[in-house]
């Protein structure tokens, strides 16, 4: 090396030395890069150039959880937004913070933020929670330091519209992804008549939407549990659960026990082993038996003549050029099917079926009834389902098979036949007929959260008239989903766990709060003849008092604003209530559990007031699920000014600047996944039903309830189970209502309420529910500054068993059975060890 070579590299490294030897030294050059150095000091001094280049914060992209790529967002469900960023040269310590969300009918506006601590040269991923009453197409992102006056980095995230009715299929895998996308074109994913040349109108009435990871070793899911309420079915092949970090695990059984449906497929090489020793062992219906087949074309017959391909009369643009096929005449529910066409595995490769062993309350489904070979075994897990599928769906003959569509709506999607649900707003049409409503969200998943969906409305909340370009938006969303020929409906679909105000347990508790604060807003007749005595007072009077007492009719101008404080203080004060405090907070609490899991989902709905204008903040510094915001109290007026609030997601949960005006009332929803300190349960010993209370709080008033349908129903009145107690499952006689600090709140009008919540569906047969109340609400929700005053009770509900899932054999999803003929026992077996569930008039004999 010349003299001059060696002089550039010590003037190299004595830059590197500049720049920051404490970052050299914690990652020294290996024998490669210091090779390099010696023998290409040129590249080397290039890279230098282009590390002072870089901007002191580098973003890389955005990103909505499940998605890698497309950052599809439902209106009024929570999303995890993430943000990969780096600080390039200092270790950086701020805030990232959303661009103010206007609150549909409401004076408010919500800044989402979070802590950011960046760490210099790292590359590091910032999650925070948002919800969106309605999805703009860019959300704008900034980091900012405390006390800044402008922002340090600016970022706009590309955002999509997915549509209420819209439900996402997350696809785990430790393969490629790839062998999962045909489904795409599969027909469980649409409406029976939607054209698919029309790109635009087919991806939004599209039922499902199919979620690839492309990174298999970090699947980008949400660790946050109530994020998860657009995801129905996860598909679970070969993943490895460790893949999976503790909060996703954590959330993804928090979302199977509210309604989640988990297929895990198998077939040579599965995972079911992996699984048996993972957070999913206990949930599993079956176990590997070991004793696996091989399965030629006329073993897997029957399965071919029980789920014949789909009839089509539509183009598909992804068909490879084949014309439709076009049947002689229009489909109908009963002719919605062409004829059987047979799997043909090779005879050098049949089709794998690994063997499972049911466990004790799965259900199984067989190969040609109950004598068939056992392909699936299933069973609930809370509200959702675990399936586990013996073969691969990606076999090459299965992956062939024209009939794979409709086993994956029946079987794995569970999917009902368009047309058949039940009491589906959108299916109004005849049965018979091939025009009917395309299926709702309700039909699409089993996801419901009772302090959500109870009385949910059927329409989605329309923007503020007053805001062009959204109302603009919102006609165009609805004048463009819909074909003219009125094959779906013109109304918007009903949507399943949507954060809204205007469903029948907010309102309730809203119209509750405000009646046991004691505030009364004067009413219409009061403020007439407050003003009809003003305008008395100011003129008439006034002029006359004036000009015949005092003579000059001049003073008749000094004593207007001597009256105008006259009244105000006036009405100010007999408008004023004495309510004996200066702030004060009521709550009414409702807390879901299912059985033994021992977590549930708390819903708080809070009002406070304040005789001062006072800004608070609500926290939950023991629980990372928090989620808040602003409860509508529906009285907001046009014009009113907007107040600023926001949403605080890391690191502890809170509602800052919350607005609360002088002698008026505010309100707040917050909804958080808790962890019991005892859970409630249902056991039989020597034939008796025990019920026991493993938590700290009374259960009083409680009520055991067997939904059997909606026509049939029992009620059994179980009095007041303490703390730790057991009692039989026994009728009792109901005493009087007794007096209770909490008796302004109307307990009892809630629990009447939970007590006759059903939704008709299948899945929901056979539920056992317990609704009982504690006089006092739960803590964990911390206010600040405090209140003077603070008081309120938890309701109860605790579905201590589910039904068996529903047969995918049944008329519900079999469009070639009558609608009321009974389901062919032939097509599926249930195991012998599968659960009953006793109608509560045999329990009570």
């Amino acid at each position: 090396m010349n003299s001059t070579a060696r002089s550039l590299v010590v003037t190299l490294l004595a830059t590197l030395v500049c720049l920051g030897v404490s970052a050299v030294r914690a990652q020294l050059p290996d024998s490669e890069e210091r090779l390099k150095i010696l023998t290409d000091p040129e590249s080397l001094k290039k890279k230098l150039e282009k590390e002072k280049a870089r901007p002191p914060l580098e973003v890389f992209r955005s990103q909505i959880a499940p998605f890698d790529v497309l950052p599809y967002v439902k209106a009024n469900h929570w999303s995890t937004l993430g943000l990969e960023i780096r600080s390039n040269y200092v270790d950086y310590a701020g805030s990232l913070q959303t661009a103010p969300v206007p609150m549909i009918g409401m004076p408010q506006e919500i800044i989402y933020r979070r802590d950011a601590r960046l760490v210099k040269a790292q590359q590091s991923r910032l999650g925070m929670q948002i919800l969106l009453p309605t999805v703009p197409k860019e959300l704008g992102l900034e980091l900012i330091q405390p006390e800044a006056i402008r922002a340090d980095e600016v970022w706009l995230a590309s955002l999509r519209v997915l549509e209420p009715h819209q439900m996402l299929v997350v696809v785990l895998t430790k393969e490629t992804t790839d062998a999962y996308a045909p489904w795409n074109r599969f027909h469980a994913f649409y409406p029976n008549e939607v054209d698919r040349l029309d790109l635009q109108l087919l991806d939004r009435l599209r039922y499902y939407r199919l979620v690839l990871p492309l990174d298999a070793e970090r699947p980008p899911l949400s660790p946050h549990p109530l994020t998860w309420t657009t995801i129905s079915h996860v598909i679970w092949d070969g993943q490895i659960p460790d893949s999976l970090n503790t909060g996703q695990q954590q959330a993804m059984l928090d979302w199977l026990h509210w309604g989640g449906q988990l297929v895990i497929v198998g077939g040579p090489g599965s995972s079911f082993s992996l699984l048996k020793d993972s957070f999913l062992g206990p949930y599993l219906p079956a176990e590997p038996s070991g004793v696996n087949a091989l399965l030629t074309r006329e073993d897997l017959l029957p399965m071919s003549r029980d789920y014949p391909p789909v009839l089509s009369s539509f183009t598909d643009p992804d068909a490879d050029g084949q014309s439709p096929y076009v049947p002689e005449q229009p489909p109908t529910i009963a002719r919605r099917y062409r004829p059987v066409v047979p799997i043909n595995p090779p005879k050098a490769k049949p089709v794998f079926l690994a063997g499972l062993t049911p466990n004790p309350g799965a259900l199984g489904i067989r190969l040609g009834g109950s004598g068939g070979r056992l392909i699936a075994v299933e069973k609930r897990v809370g509200r959702g389902r675990v399936m586990m599928l013996g073969f691969s769906t990606n076999d090459p003959s299965m992956a062939a098979w024209p009939g794979l569509d409709t086993f994956v709506r029946r079987v794995i999607l569970r999917r009902p036949e368009q047309g058949r649900a039940l009491k589906s707003p959108a299916n109004r049409r005849s049965q018979d007929s091939a025009r009917f409503g395309a299926l709702a969200g309700t039909d699409l998943s089993w996801v419901r959260y009772l302090s959500r969906d109870l009385g949910a409305p059927t329409t989605r909340p329309r923007p503020p008239i007053d805001s062009k370009a959204n109302a603009s938006t919102a006609r165009a969303s609805l004048a463009d989903a819909v074909p003219d020929d009125g094959s779906v409906l013109k109304e918007p679909e009903p949507a399943v766990a949507e954060w809204l105000d205007t469903s029948a347990l907010p309102r309730l508790c809203r119209d509750v709060l405000e009646d046991a604060s004691g505030i009364k807003v004067p009413g219409a007749s009061f403020v007439l003849k407050v003003v009809l005595a003003y305008i008395i007072a100011l003129v008439p009077l006034n002029w006359l008092i004036c000009r015949y007492v005092f003579g000059r009719r001049e003073l008749a101008w000094v004593a207007v604003p001597i009256l105008s404080l006259a009244f105000a203080v006036g009405v100010e004060r007999a408008a004023a209530y004495d309510i004996g405090y200066n702030s004060a907070a009521d709550e009414i609490d409702v807390l879901e559990a299912y059985g033994d899991y021992p977590r549930a989902h708390l819903a708080r709905f809070s009002s406070l007031f304040t005789t001062g204008r006072t800004r608070y903040s609500v926290s939950f510094p023991d629980n990372p699920t928090a989620l808040a915001m602003p409860l509508d109290s529906g009285r907001s007026l046009r014009g009113e000014d907007v107040s600023t609030t926001s949403w605080k997601s890391f690191p502890v949960p809170a509602l800052d600047g919350f607005l609360v005006q002088p002698r008026s009332l505010a309100m707040i929803r917050a909804e958080e996944m808790v962890t019991l300190d005892g859970s409630i349960t249902l056991a039989t010993e020597e034939g008796k039903r025990l019920i026991t209370n493993g938590s700290s709080l009374p259960l009083q008033d409680a009520v055991l309830v067997d939904v059997t349908g909606s026509a049939g129903r029992g009620e059994t009145y179980l009095g007041t189970i303490g703390p730790g107690a057991t009692v039989e499952v026994k009728a009792l006689t109901r005493p009087p209502p007794s007096a209770s600090a909490a008796d302004a709140f109307r307990p009892q009008k809630f629990l009447r309420e939970f007590r006759q919540a059903y939704e008709d569906r299948p899945e929901n047969r056979g539920e056992l529910r317990l609704v009982a109340w504690a006089p006092r609400p739960l803590p964990g929700q911390k206010i600040e500054p405090a209140v003077d005053r603070h008081r309120g009770f938890t309701a109860f509900i605790v579905h201590l068993r589910n039904g068996p899932p529903p047969a995918p054999d049944g008329p519900i999803y079999d469009g070639r059975l009558r609608p009321d003929e009974p389901r062919d026992e032939s097509l599926s077996d249930v195991e012998t060890s599968a659960t009953t569930i006793p109608t509560m008039a045999k329990a009570a004999q």
